[in-house]
């Protein structure tokens, strides 16, 4: 057996790696899908029911994290799109015995750089809507200054007419 090839343990081993880094990826992506995805949301309901009509400070903080979990959801979505089209290009290699292009071309580099793009953009979007809380929490106070829309309950006694006139 020379240096290149590969044992029968081994080739079983690596199919175990191979799998394991796959589904790996997959978690990640499923991940920072969710995580931007959620926090658009709770950015929202922050904004509504702890701000509510409060003028914003730094509001272009608040809109680049939105930006940036909204660019972090495309770069994972366009990086599940690219990776068909990395295995699709990865089979048509090994079925051509093409051994001297890297294997996937482009399109492997490619999900390579959104992948990296959607976590970079998924942490400045937590890195600005901190920021963003932390200026909005300290300058006003205590959160949420609106009133409330919930009456207070009134007691029987309370509710009932009082007469002052004599029998």
């Amino acid at each position: 057996m020379t240096r290149n090839e590969v044992s029968g343990g081994d080739l079983e081993y690596r199919k175990l790696l191979v799998e394991a880094e796959r589904k790996g990826q997959e978690e990640f992506d499923k991940t920072v899908l969710s995580l931007s995805g959620g926090a658009l949301g709770v950015s929202f309901v922050f904004l509504k029911d702890v701000i509510g009509n409060q003028p914003l400070d730094l509001p272009g903080l608040l809109i680049a994290a939105w930006v940036s979990w909204g660019f972090s959801t495309l770069a994972v979505l366009l990086s599940y799109h690219l990776s068909i089209h990395t295995i699709r290009r990865c089979i048509e290699q090994i079925d051509r015995c093409q051994r001297d292009e890297s294997f996937g071309g482009v399109y492997a580099e490619w999900t390579k750089r959104l992948n990296v793009a959607g976590a970079v953009l998924f942490f400045v979007g937590v890195i600005s809507i901190t920021v963003f809380a932390a200026f909005n929490f300290s300058n006003k106070g205590a959160p949420n200054a609106r009133t409330s829309t919930v009456k207070p309950a009134v007691s029987a006694s309370a509710a009932a007419p009082v007469s002052n006139s004599k029998p």
